[in-house]
């Protein structure tokens, strides 16, 4: 079996003096709907803790 390298994209952006490097690693496949749960879950607790309590 072949070992397989991790693809590795970038991109730069400058605001004001300061450059910015977004990476980005594609590793391999995962499975699409346990990752996109993670993702809402993850966002879902993140606008719960930043909203002021009712």
């Amino acid at each position: 079996m072949t070992e397989k390298k991790p693809t590795t994209s970038y991109k730069e952006i400058k605001i004001g003096n300061t450059l910015y490097r977004v990476t980005s690693v594609f590793t391999g496949e995962k499975d699409l709907g346990k990752t996109l749960e993670q993702l809402a879950v993850r966002r879902a607790m993140s606008e719960r803790t930043s909203c002021p309590a009712t």
